[in-house]
């Protein structure tokens, strides 16, 4: 694996553009009491990091998939591509792919999720180019907005057959290495990179895209993405509105979507499951990076949006944070969550007491980890390609002992509870797709970068 060498974004103080450190304590407190399950975060302004922090076992450095924050980093895939000429946004995608398109479905209706399917259909839809561009839509293509991963699919098919490279590789001189993003992975399927999920990144990695995305395009002093793209990109093609729902147009889902990017109330964002966001707000200068799992992101992105109201557009002074503000270097202290999702199949798993307060836990196909109650243990099981990254903790809590499961390389985390009545496991946020384990296996130097 190549050796990182990222230079580290500058970091102020919060009060030097415009922001209380109270209220990133207050931000902080709303995460943490809602039950919100926060991992990352990160707050800049004007390229300035004013705070950043992980919560455990989480760390800021660790890379973990981001779902369908991927989408964006696919659509700038074709941007790059549209800017030395070798796609054309309106162009048919059939001049770039050998398949029939009898539907007439352009590049530009695959970024805006246009393709004139329902959204019945695209949850249907097989990740499948030939499948997605001859299922007849239920609308014309160009008329209808469904949210459709498989058109995001489609897209990075694109990207490689143009580029003749991965995403990733087509990525790597024009976006990763001006941005700082180290050696990353990206989960492939039938040979190119998924395109609609898949990538991995840590909270500087988001951090960077979304700083740079707030800034037309701009990345410590050099121009990294096209300007004009980064505006068409952004303006909200599709009409997300819920027709049945009028009152959803409101929230933060029903104000449009661009080229792989959603608008919100204020700027546009990326957006992944369980609340992986990029919050871009040019006209401010503010971009907030965050990772978590929450079934509730809305409630997890209207909070960093209060955040971004309360700033204020001219330096403070330090009293202006009040006596009674306290210092943010004691925030990642929390208590355990409780398991929230369906049991997992658990055939095999053993967990048996190992010393007072220590435990052994056993995964089939997988290794057995030591832990105890006073942290966290991490370790790496599995081999290859099947690696899992992993940091485990358990307690009583009267006779029953529960215990944590955190895949580090994900926003996942699973709850053992072994009782009288045997033993019983969890998912807090269960992973899309699969609700196995092994659907969040990575390669090993994957899993030993996040592992740490």
């Amino acid at each position: 694996m190549p050796t990182e060498t990222t230079t580290a974004l500058p970091a102020v103080a919060p009060e030097a553009h415009g922001l209380r450190t109270a209220d990133v304590r207050s931000l902080i407190d709303e995460l943490e009491a809602g039950g919100l399950d926060p991992h990352a975060l990160l707050i800049a302004r004007h390229g300035h990091v004013l705070f950043r922090g992980a919560w455990d076992p989480w760390t800021a450095e660790a890379p973990a998939l981001v779902y369908s924050v991927s989408k964006t980093f696919t659509a700038l895939a074709i941007g790059f591509l549209a800017d030395e000429g070798l796609v054309e946004i309106d162009a048919p995608v059939d001049r770039y792919l050998d398949e029939p398109n009898p539907l007439g479905i352009t590049v530009k209706h695959l970024l805006t999720m246009n393709t004139g399917h329902s959204r019945e259909q695209t949850l249907g839809l097989p990740f499948s180019i030939r499948g997605l561009l001859e299922t007849p839509g239920e609308h014309a293509a160009g008329s209808h907005f469904a949210y459709n991963s498989p058109a995001s699919y489609a897209l990075s098919a694109i990207a490689d057959a143009v580029s003749g490279e991965s995403l990733t590789d087509y990525l790597r001189p024009r976006l990763f290495d001006p941005l700082g993003i180290g050696h990353r992975w990206w989960i492939p399927l039938d040979g190119i990179d998924q395109g609609f999920s898949g990538l991995h990144l840590n909270i500087d990695d988001l951090a960077r895209i979304t700083i740079c995305l707030a800034d037309g395009g701009r990345f410590a002093g050099r121009q990294v993405i096209p300007t004009a793209f980064i505006a068409e990109m952004s303006r909200p093609w599709s009409d997300t509105r819920d027709p049945e729902d009028p009152d959803a147009a409101s929230g933060n889902w029903g104000r449009g979507y661009g080229y792989q990017v959603w608008s919100s109330r204020l700027g546009f964002r990326l957006d992944g499951a369980y609340g992986q966001f990029g919050v871009v707000v040019p006209e401010r200068g503010i971009a907030i990076a965050y990772q978590g799992a929450s079934t509730e992101a809305h409630r997890t992105l209207d909070a960093l949006l209060r955040l971004v109201d309360a700033f204020s557009d001219s330096p403070m002074d330090a009293e202006d944070t009040g006596p009674d503000d306290e210092s943010l270097d004691s925030w990642s202290s929390r208590a355990l969550l409780a398991p929230t999702d369906p049991v997992l199949d658990a055939e095999g798993w053993i967990l048996t007491d190992a010393d007072a307060d220590r435990w052994l836990l056993s995964i089939p196909d997988a290794g057995s980890v030591e832990f105890g109650a006073d942290g966290w243990s991490r370790t790496v099981l599995g081999g290859g390609d099947a690696s899992l990254a992993l940091a485990v903790r358990g307690e009583y809590r009267g006779d029953v002992v529960l215990v944590h499961l955190v895949v580090l390389t994900s926003p996942h985390r699973a709850i053992i509870t072994r009782d009288d009545s045997g033993l019983r496991v969890q998912w807090h946020s269960t992973p899309l797709w699969r609700p196995s384990i092994d659907t969040l296996h990575v390669p090993d130097w994957v899993a030993r970068t996040s592992a740490g």
